[in-house]
């Protein structure tokens, strides 16, 4: 049966202090009428924390381990269990029990019975029945840090940082999809896209009780988080709209008509011709990800013998109007071909479409042969998020480290990667922080709607040439979009 409540705890290190509260919290979910489970994530541990939370399976057989390679911090353990979760309602607490298990049915109310979206634990409310154990250095960072938080984000929220909070199902992907912060600050990009998404939030007091250990460095995560609320300021500038999945049917038209001539679209699957033929594979199988209108597979289908997939039903319709007739209506988490199909896998800008980028990398790691190549291309830097984005349902944008993390959890190698676009950069850059200052006040479009003027489009194409040239022979510091050659780490190994 479906659980009703999936409790995730991020654990770093953590196998001295796992191992009492596991016990508790699984004493406290076998009392209960409600079904529970239970997901740890092992954030990189050095130690035994995996051992030990894996020894509790036989005792409570909904609990389950997620091992992350490296540590990334306790926001992307939060948000990897959040996504393998599958109740009805998703919490995470922290594994030295500073808030105990008790809370979780004495507030799930404020979601069940009054219809809030999520609930906050509150160290700063007060009520008769709370029992609370602060230092005194962590309340006064604590204040500083929630005065800070209301002046840049938002003002109802008393208590952004208490490791206790419930998320109803629904509002999951849409949240945790757009989250960049990894460490400790992620709390606040969490409810900060909830109160830009319109979703309803309650804070009320919870028991807490100060743990030794703790992970934290006062000074430094401090000062780290402090930054933090200028990041997402900054990242999520525009309106956002969490019900958008696909682009809308202008956008599908625009991309239809124009990708056969427009600067960016040739520019991109020029980059792409150049590096498979400088990959030297023979008449390969190729399987287009994400193929649009279409553009793309034909000139996969010059190069090899090419298929695709898309998620909407009006790309695949404009693929069969350009004849292309191996077009499967699919996501990229379930490709309908079988294991070691192809040589090669094209995934150009799907990637942060998709709520789970790893998830999509390991089913295309499925489908790729042994010896195989994939190549992806992804919209880069946080910085140039406009209006563009939102147009297009981007979820984010990439840095290099961020898609290298993303690769290597998945279980791929990189072979190569580099920025492309660097000589636009200079006039995109200034555009989209422009652009800022009126989002909301127009209806969002992407950046390739119209076509410049034939001279000047024809001039950029020729510069792109040019750059694919060097950016063979030197590594450009950035640009608008970036690109990777993935292979699978098996072969290293054999």
């Amino acid at each position: 049966m479906n659980p009703d409540i999936s409790i995730v705890i991020p654990a770093y290190n953590e196998a001295k202090r796992l191992k009492s509260f596991l016990s508790r919290l699984i004493s406290y979910c076998k009392t209960q009428k409600r079904i529970y489970e239970i997901i740890v994530v092992d954030d990189g541990s050095s130690d035994n924390t995996f051992e030990v939370s894996e020894s509790f399976r036989q005792e409570f057989s909904n609990l389950h381990t997620i091992k992350i390679k490296g540590n990334r911090g306790k926001g992307y353990a939060v948000k990897a269990g959040f996504l393998k979760a599958t109740g009805n309602l998703r919490l995470f607490l922290d594994a030295d029990g500073s808030v105990g298990p008790e809370e979780i049915e004495r507030n799930i109310r404020y979601i069940l019975d009054e219809g809030y979206d999520i609930f906050i634990g509150s160290r700063v409310l007060k009520d008769e029945k709370q029992s609370l154990d602060i230092r005194w250095y962590r309340k006064i960072i604590g204040t500083i840090f929630n005065f800070l938080v209301q002046a840049f984000l938002f003002k109802k929220i008393k208590d952004t940082q208490c490791g206790f909070k419930i998320f109803k199902k629904d509002v999951v992907v849409p949240l945790f999809s757009r989250s960049y912060l990894e460490g400790f600050g992620f709390d606040i990009e969490i409810l900060y896209l909830a109160y830009k998404m319109g979703y309803r939030v309650k804070e009320a007091p919870v028991s807490w009780h100060h743990a030794k250990g703790s992970k934290i460095d006062l000074f430094t995560d401090s000062v780290k988080m402090f930054f933090n609320i200028l990041q997402v300021r900054n990242w999520h500038c525009t309106p956002i709209n969490p019900s958008s999945k696909y682009f809308g049917p202008d956008e599908y038209k625009y991309m239809y008509e124009l990708e056969n001539y427009h600067w960016w679209f040739v520019s991109r699957r020029n980059l792409i011709e150049h590096i498979i033929r400088s990959l030297n594979f023979q008449t390969p199988a190729i399987l287009d990800v994400g193929s649009g209108t279409g553009g793309n597979l034909l000139l996969l289908n010059k190069m090899g013998k090419a298929y695709g997939i898309d998620i909407s039903k009006q790309a695949v319709e404009f693929c069969q109007k350009r004849g292309l007739n191996d077009v499967a209506l699919s996501p990229i988490e379930k490709i309908p071909h079988k294991d070691k199909a192809f040589d090669m896998v094209v995934c150009t800008d799907v990637l942060e479409h998709v709520p789970d980028p790893i998830k999509a990398l390991e089913e295309i790691k499925r489908v790729l042969k042994d010896n195989g190549k994939i190549i992806v291309t992804v919209p880069a830097f946080r910085i140039l998020w406009s209006q563009h984005d939102d147009a297009l349902c981007h979820l984010r944008r990439y840095e290099k480290h961020s898609l290298l993390n993303d690769v290597t959890e998945a279980g791929l190698k990189v072979e190569k990667m580099g920025y492309f676009f660097f000589i636009s950069f200079f006039a995109v850059f200034p555009i989209r922080i422009m652009r800022r200052f009126f989002a909301g006040k127009t209806k969002a479009r992407s950046d390739t709607t119209t076509l410049p003027p034939k001279p000047l489009n024809e001039f950029l194409k020729f510069l792109f040439k040019i750059e694919i040239r060097i950016a063979d022979k030197v590594r450009l510091p950035f640009g608008t979009s970036l690109y990777t050659i993935i292979s699978k780490k098996d072969m290293d190994n054999s």
